[in-house]
């Protein structure tokens, strides 16, 4: 009997060591293949975010910014800014002093001389100018002066001058003024210096320590929210070479700063880099802000106890640029910062006081260096993934420890930049490590790729033509995925004219009934020519050549140009039915098509995503539609499309504009059919447009004088024409410089 139950025991035990031994392999082969995956996303991900990725890489720090944002709009909400400088008055140009003084911007310089002479009487500790003063008075230019009696045939340059004198004095009575300067971007490589006028650089005695660099430093996204201190590109120029606040900062606190070789910055015990994350202390005008009418009233009635030894920063606040021939005012001068969701943008006098504040106060934020951080996202990848590796059979478990761990992170990003002015890397490691090898575990788990392939593969074939689906129905699932990649892309936007107008003149069934018979016959036409229809955007069609089916460049550029007149001759025709139906105003189109690298892919999400095409050359297409306004022409083109178009197609090259949301001009060309060109007139355009460049503007006059009278409807002449004339009667001509480009800057869309 004893002897039967030692063999039950002993079977027993073997069972349960067949259980250990089968159970542990199982467990183990997990834990690999979760090491594995990890090892890898660590990896591609680090190589992500530290390397330069084309596009992902980019969107990578776009996300990054977003959440650096975010971070301080919590920090705001929970009332955790920092103290707002009790050191600094910011004393703003805006539209109330505008409207008080009753005289137009730019002013007289007398008004910035009073005021410093108020401010001094006061004993302002330093007076700092965030307005660039690289021309003479505009006080010759003032349609009216001061008194409102003068018209500009009375005034000359000399009172701008001597209106210029006024503010020297001031200046050099105060010796405590800080002049602004900035380098001007001819190119992406090349630089025009812009400084004061002799008159007050002679004020401050030639001394460059009174005169700092105002440029605002941009992230990708352009927002502000770095700041230079100094500027190695520049080093070469004493002005141009240091910021305005580290100007400013070194005579505040009386200390020299010593420039090191890696550009850090010694500022007596303080060790500062050159590249400083701005800490803002609050939505716009946080720091205390006085229109500039009554700082000059305080300043009158002697209450200027307000100003006793602050430093007082003087520019535009909330007020919008205008364009003037000695181009006074170059921008709107309001910059987005990361409250851009809470307030409105920022001023740059603002951004400078912050900046200096943080140099005065120490309260500069640091960004992590690579090194650290690198071993930061180490540490978080190590425990994410021994986290997942011991509850990923518990799938639902595990996604949301990982989802508490990721906000823990954020929570620890918030920690560091609230309260030790430190920011880390805010949200990578949640988005970019932790929630990847989560998925690509749960994806281990459940092999569902195929199905989303096809799903995605149906949605796609419902967005576009026949011959494009089939293109796309041979993509691979990371094609398919929600994405983009950059492509060469040819882009077409077409807008119906005056369409709010035929809406007014109609009822809606009609209106509709005609819109969709147009999107109809303008969709067809763009299939015809191999085009994939993007998006419909109210009575405008936008439609790419070139993605997601690749296209020669040249091949994109000529079917896009077909494909406009195509739609202007399909337009004709349907003219003429409405019109037999009753419809009397004939309907009429402006397009324009641009050639350019683009981002294009999937944007949505996985449940509702649409392929389309982002980035500035689509902008440009579109701006391309609405410029046509401005030279009453139907169909224009780029300088990138005009270039690949082959012979056969009618050209004429307008002009060289540059629109909203461009740093680069572009050189325009209308396009026309067979029947619309006229050889001459054209040509006589061009002589025009040619001698109107080279500035020979009576010759430019002549030539488009004779288009008119060759066809008094042509728009580009007329509008040239009317250009020419007004600079001429206006005596504008002999005021440019020798540099001078003929482009025309379009003030909107």
């Amino acid at each position: 009997m004893n002897h039967g139950n030692k063999n039950i025991k002993s079977k027993n035990n073997l069972d349960k060591s067949r259980i250990t031994k089968d159970t542990k392999p199982a467990k183990y082969n997990l834990f690999v293949r979760t090491v594995i995956y990890s090892i890898l996303i660590i990896l591609i991900s680090l190589m992500w975010y530290f390397g330069d990725v084309p596009i992902i890489s980019n969107y990578l720090h776009d996300i990054e910014n977003k959440t650096y944002d975010l971070l301080f709009i919590a920090r705001n909400n929970l009332k955790l800014n920092p103290q707002i400088p009790k050191n600094i008055v910011i004393v703003g140009i805006d539209a109330s002093s505008i409207n008080k003084v009753g005289v137009p911007w730019p002013w007289p310089r007398q008004f910035h001389a009073a005021l410093i002479d108020m401010l001094a009487k006061a004993k302002a500790k330093y007076i700092v100018f965030d307005i660039i003063f690289d021309t003479i008075s505009p006080l010759s230019l003032q349609t009216q002066d001061i008194l409102g009696k003068d018209t500009i045939a009375k005034t000359t340059f000399d009172s701008g001058r001597q209106d210029d004198e006024f503010l020297a004095m001031s200046i050099s009575n105060a010796m405590n003024i800080f002049l602004a300067c900035e380098a001007e971007p001819l190119s992406k490589t090349t630089y025009q210096p812009v400084y004061p006028i002799t008159t007050y650089f002679n004020a401050i005695k030639n001394d460059t320590s009174f005169l700092g660099n105002t440029s605002v430093t941009y992230d990708r996204d352009n927002f502000v929210r770095k700041a230079k201190l100094i500027y190695p590109e520049f080093q070469d120029d004493p002005a141009l070479s240091v910021s305005t606040a580290l100007r400013v900062g070194q005579k505040y606190l009386n200390k020299k700063a010593k420039i090191n070789q890696d550009y850090t910055i010694e500022l007596g015990d303080k060790k500062i880099p050159y590249k400083i994350l701005i800490n803002f202390y609050g939505p716009s005008e946080t720091i205390t802000t006085i229109p500039y009418w009554k700082a000059l009233e305080s300043a009158y009635k002697g209450q200027g106890e307000i100003f006793k030894d602050k430093i007082i920063l003087i520019g535009r606040t909330k007020l919008k640029a205008s364009i003037d021939p000695y181009k006074s005012v170059r921008s709107p001068d309001a910059f987005p910062t990361p409250y851009a969701a809470l307030t409105p943008n920022f001023s740059g006098v603002e951004i400078q006081a912050t900046i200096l504040a943080n140099i005065l106060e120490n309260k500069y934020i640091t960004r992590l260096s690579d090194n650290l951080s690198s071993i930061l996202i180490l540490i978080v990848a190590f425990i994410g993934s021994i986290l997942v590796a011991s509850l990923r059979t518990r799938l639902v478990l595990c996604f949301y420890a990982c989802l508490i761990y990721s906000f823990l992170y954020i929570a620890l990003a918030f920690v560091f930049l609230t309260f030790f002015r430190i920011s880390i890397p805010p949200s990578f490691p949640t988005y970019g490590i932790i929630l990847p090898i989560y998925f690509i575990n749960f994806l281990d788990q459940y092999f569902f790729i195929d199905r989303t392939r096809r799903r995605q593969a149906r949605i796609f074939r419902q967005m576009v033509p026949a011959q494009i689906a089939d293109e796309i129905e041979r993509m691979d699932q990371e094609q398919l995925a929600l994405g983009g990649i950059k492509r060469e892309i040819t882009i077409l936007f077409a807008d119906i004219k005056n369409f709010t107008g035929h809406c007014e003149k109609h009822e809606p069934d009609v209106i509709v009934n005609i819109l969709n018979k147009f999107f109809t016959e303008m969709v067809t036409v763009i299939h015809e020519h191999n085009g994939l229809v993007d998006k419909f955007i109210g009575d405008a069609i936008m439609a790419i050549w070139g993605s997601p089916k690749v296209l020669e460049k040249k091949t994109q550029a000529d079917l896009a140009v077909k494909c406009a007149l195509a739609m202007k001759k399909e337009l004709s025709e349907l003219n003429k039915i409405w019109e037999r139906m009753g419809l009397i105003e004939k309907l009429n189109i402006r397009i324009g098509v641009n050639t350019a690298e683009a981002v294009t892919g999937n944007v949505g999400s996985p449940e509702r995503m649409q392929f389309s095409a982002i980035g500035d050359g689509v902008n440009v297409a579109s701006r391309l539609e609405a410029v046509n306004k401005v030279y009453e022409t139907d169909i224009l083109i780029s300088d990138n499309t005009a270039l690949l178009l082959n012979d056969g197609f009618h050209l004429r090259e307008i002009d060289t504009v540059l629109v909203p949301g461009r740093d680069n001009p572009i050189n325009i060309f209308e396009i026309f059919n067979e029947e619309q060109y006229n050889k001459n007139l054209c040509d006589k355009y061009l002589l025009g447009l040619n001698a109107y460049r080279n500035k020979d503007f009576d010759e430019a006059i002549k030539n488009w004088e004779e288009c008119t009278n060759l066809d008094k409807n042509d728009g580009p002449s007329k509008i040239m024409l009317e250009r020419a004339l007004k600079l001429k009667q206006q005596s504008l001509i002999s005021m440019l410089p020798d540099n001078w480009k003929a482009i025309w800057e379009i003030e909107n869309k």
